[in-house]
């Protein structure tokens, strides 16, 4: 497990993401570099092997939210729904 996997845990409470933040977030940002925009921690949805996919709870509509993948560190993928 990486040590940005183990320090999730250190913060509080997990960030809410609004569309202007998700479409800041750029792939091949590290998973800091997206705490920052956001402003907190995502969710770990699933861990295997060196990817892992986080989930922020997002502003908008019910059930907004955004899911961001990282392999090795590095974001390889994003995807948002119902974000305003």
């Amino acid at each position: 497990m990486s040590k940005e996997i183990e320090a999730m845990g250190d913060d509080d409470a997990n960030a809410t993401i609004s569309l202007e933040e998700y479409e800041s977030v750029k792939i091949g940002m590290s998973y800091s570099e997206v705490k920052k925009i956001v402003g907190g921690p995502g969710n770990a949805l699933s861990e295997s092997g060196d990817a892992v996919v986080y989930m922020y709870n997002g502003e908008g509509s019910i059930g907004a939210n955004a899911n961001f993948m990282f392999l090795s560190g590095e974001l390889v993928n994003k995807a948002q729904f119902g974000l305003e």
